[in-house]
């Protein structure tokens, strides 16, 4: 690992020198006892983070400006800011520090509001959990301060970690996730503190604690993610987040952090949802074709290197049409969702049309074209999509989507017949149609990519989509969905301004910006945001009319036939030969449920017990991954997530602990009783196909 570029030339002043110099003459003095806590340190990193240990074990420092006070503390000249990390009582000015940060808390926050008028069981009981969480908050005071139990805690920037020391001396926390971009800090904190005590403290059963050192801001988001996955989506809404010092490398880092913390709280599905995704992904298997990765190489260069469009709804589109219809010959075309009608008005036929929802309003907008004009375009989805929907398209495909219960059913069941096909998992499909999109482009391995209309937000909530679509009818909203009262968030716009949206058009951005990095480091990968929409990190902004295409005209209907013959192939027999009922092994959904009903008895008083119990559940769900019942982790994750963190929420709220525990299991009974319904619901899980509504045949101006 290194840190190039880290520190500025700044050099100290002949004040800071004359105390180096004593400071210097300090450690010489000390040295012996410093190098021993280096060894020491070193000899447990050895033992119980080996990677941490082969780092460091030859790392030599950028800064040398490193010295002790009168007091024995060690301090840093910091190069960067040209002053020192502390005044000449490091341990002190740390520990008034961390005191402060716990009286005035910076937290991660998450406010989950009932769900009027729906139809699933999950919603049902997440709505009872809130309605018995508002009924036991009475006479309860709030609590103000962060608790002497933390959950979860983020620290950006370790120092030389005398904070780390005085947090953990005052707080038990379960969780630690510690941040520190600087090398030479992490370095020095192996003379400066003993880490033995600190590492003990979370070498116990349920503690943990993540070091990332010497990542920039985008990977340490991205790890911690994945982190989270193992420890449980559930805990990072209560979060403690503490700052111990302000740099451009941890202001980029807390900064992205926040920006991307719809990662952390998105995505978590449901019991039912889960449920529909078999149902519908089973009857729809039959009439589609499956992803696989083993065509990549067979797919001749040329390919590769045609621009592609993804066409958004927004209302940029209306600003680029014009071009989409000058370069049409040139390009490949990808419609996303709403966007086909609109196409359709304007007199353009994408090559692709993609959607993602699963609900049965996603296609009941194709009553509006002829068949005629759909049986032009290659229809892509996922394996949770509606059943209709591969009817409509007289050539279609579907890859798998990832976390979905259906996905691991395909996957294991062939997997078990001998079946070795690389099916095509979609990782960043979520959660609306461009993602998707990209997702696709991803698996193809196209080169460039414009983007359209994927305006991620927009500037006037009455002008929230192309004047053109279904949303629209003689200039004024259609009736079928409107954003005056909607909740939303200002976000940078792509050519300045400021765009407004939605948290699930923010999310949209994210998952973008996501893959858009990943795909530059795997390759020469160009794209370009021609939408006056959300700003989008790693596209480049360009406007329509600065927009030059000269590649030659291709030959779209060959094309599509060599991304199909490349890229797709029959579903797994094995698969298709069994009920749904049996594929999902309804007795072992069952003993694992009552599993799951176990352990809150009259022992558990205390935040930490209900923080310990709700992990061993989280972590039992999560071994099943790798073992032959992993559905049955897809099944239950999301509605597990969504209950724990209710009652997580619930015992963090309130001052008297002790009664917010007994109080909180009243939530954890409605939890159970949920669990108690869910074999009968599976029982039926051929008939968990959503039977949709005539929302969209009404108010949709298709």
């Amino acid at each position: 690992m290194q840190n190039e570029g880290q520190w500025a030339d700044t050099v100290p002043t002949e004040e800071y020198l004359s105390l180096l110099q004593q400071g210097l003459h300090r450690i010489k003095e000390h040295e012996s006892e410093l190098n021993n806590r280096y060894a020491n340190n070193m000899a447990v990193f050895a033992e119980v983070m080996p990677h941490i240990y082969e780092a460091f074990q030859s790392y030599t420092p950028d800064n040398p400006f490193f010295y002790m006070e009168a007091n024995g503390d060690l301090n840093l000249f910091r190069k960067d800011v040209g002053v020192p990390f502390f005044s000449d009582e490091p341990k002190k000015q740390s520990q008034k520090k961390v005191l402060a940060s716990l009286r005035s808390p910076n937290k991660t926050f998450l406010n989950l509001d009932k769900t009027e008028n729906h139809p699933s069981r999950h919603v049902f009981y997440s709505n009872k959990m809130m309605d018995v969480a508002s009924a036991q908050a009475q006479g309860l005071a709030k609590q103000e301060s962060i608790t002497q139990f933390v959950g979860s805690a983020v620290f950006f920037g370790i120092e030389l970690g005398y904070q780390l020391e005085a947090f953990l001396e005052c707080r038990e926390v379960k969780h630690l996730y510690l941040y520190e971009r600087n090398l030479d800090c992490f370095y020095y904190s192996l003379f400066a503190i003993d880490w033995l005590p600190i590492l003990e403290k979370f070498n116990r059963d349920g503690r943990t604690i993540y070091f990332s050192l010497g990542v920039d801001a985008e990977d340490f988001t991205d790890k911690y993610i994945l982190q989270l996955a193992e420890n449980g989506y559930f805990m990072a809404p209560e979060t403690f987040l503490h700052v111990a010092y302000s740099s451009p490398e941890n202001n980029q880092a807390i900064h992205y952090f926040k920006q991307h913390y719809v990662r952390q709280v998105m995505g978590w599905g449901f019991f039912d949802d889960a449920l529909i995704g078999i149902a519908q992904g089973l009857r729809s298997l039959p009439n589609t074709r499956l992803a696989r990765f083993k065509g990549r190489n067979e797919l001749p260069k040329w390919v590769l290197d045609i621009p592609v469009f993804i066409l958004g709804n927004g209302p940029s589109l209306d600003q680029g049409i014009d071009l989409v219809k000058e370069v049409r010959d040139q390009v490949l075309v990808i419609s996303c969702g709403s966007t086909i009608n609109t196409l359709k008005k304007l007199g353009v036929t994408p090559d692709i049309h993609v959607d993602i929802e699963r609900m049965k309003q996603t296609v009941d907008k194709f009553v509006f074209l002829d068949q005629d004009y759909l049986d032009q375009i290659w229809g892509l989805s996922v394996d949770v999509m509606h059943p209709e929907y591969f009817q409509y398209f007289k050539h279609s495909g579907m890859g798998l989507k990832p976390g979905e219960a259906i996905t691991t059913l395909i996957l294991h069941q062939a997997r078990a017949q001998g079946d070795m096909e690389e099916y095509v998992q979609l990782n960043f499909c979520n959660p609306v149609v461009a993602n998707l999109a990209l997702s696709y482009v991803h698996l193809f391995g196209f080169n460039t990519v414009y983007y359209l209309g994927v305006d991620n937000g927009f500037k006037d909530k009455g002008s929230h989509h192309s004047i053109h679509s279904g949303y629209y009818k003689d200039g004024k909203e259609s009736g079928f969905q409107s954003f005056q009262d909607a909740s939303l968030i200002q976000r940078e716009g792509n050519f300045g301004d400021v765009i407004y949206a939605t948290n699930i058009m923010d999310t949209s951005r994210v998952q973008l910006e996501s893959l858009t990095r990943l795909l530059k480091k795997r390759r020469g990968f160009n794209s370009y945001n021609l939408s006056d929409g959300a700003k989008i990190e790693g596209v480049e902004p360009l406007k329509p009319e600065d927009l030059m295409i000269l590649d030659p005209k291709i030959d779209h209907k060959t094309v599509i036939q060599l991304l199909d013959q490349c890229f797709f192939t029959e579903p797994p027999a094995s698969v298709l030969k069994e009920a749904p009922e049996t594929l999902i092994s309804i007795e072992d959904f069952y003993k694992i449920a009552k599993l799951l009903q176990q352990g809150w008895d009259d022992t558990v008083t205390t935040r930490e017990a209900v923080c310990d119990l709700l992990w061993s559940h989280h972590r039992r769900l999560f071994f099943l991954r790798a073992s032959v019942h992993c559905h049955i982790h897809d099944l239950l994750i999301g509605s597990f997530t969504y209950s724990a963190f209710l009652i997580i929420k619930f015992i963090f709220a309130h001052e008297d602990e002790a009664e917010a525990v007994r109080r909180a299991r009243k939530m954890f009974d409605v939890w159970c009783e949920f669990l108690d319904e869910m074999p009968s619901m599976l029982q039926q899980a051929s008939d968990f196909i959503d039977k949709g509504n005539d929302h969209l045949i009404t108010f949709y101006n298709g």
